[in-house]
């Protein structure tokens, strides 16, 4: 009994409790989007990009789905990270080998091919559950120096 009661003691004695004009400063800049730090936004982003392709239904695994699915990756992106720092380059179906995917990469990318790939291979694996892997089918694409484009 003695425990429980110096348990209860030390939870009820919060003296680590923020003070209410802490509170009050706080507050505001939660509400100001424009001043939460770059991490908060960077996961709000994506949390949004999670809710908008998880809203969608998933889709059976074929060629034209997946075709579909890169388009409808394309302009999504394109919201969440605008036009100039979207999927600037082209992305297309190579091949199609059972629940194994290859996708080819052509043109200029903002973002490293490497980045691309994955987060084409996540939006495709969210849309199309069937999808194990996503692979490159030339290793030479994901090369970023500017004579490959």
């Amino acid at each position: 009994m003695a425990s429980t009661t110096s348990l209860f003691l030390s939870f009820s004695s919060l003296s680590n409790r923020p003070k209410i004009a802490q509170l009050r400063t706080l507050i505001p800049s939660l509400r100001n989007p424009s001043l939460h730090p770059p991490r908060l936004k960077a996961f709000s982003r994506r949390w949004r990009s999670l809710t908008i392709s998880a809203a969608l239904p998933p889709l059976d695994l074929t060629e034209e789905n997946i075709r579909q699915v890169l388009i409808d990756a394309r302009s999504e992106f394109a919201q969440l990270f605008d036009t100039s720092v979207g999927i600037t380059g082209q992305v297309d179906l190579a091949e199609l080998d059972g629940p194994f995917v290859k996708i080819r990469l052509k043109g200029r990318f903002w973002h490293m091919r490497n980045t691309v790939l994955e987060r084409i291979s996540n939006y495709l694996k969210n849309r199309i559950p069937e999808i194990l892997e996503v692979d490159i089918e030339d290793e030479k694409q994901l090369d970023d120096s500017p004579e490959n484009f």
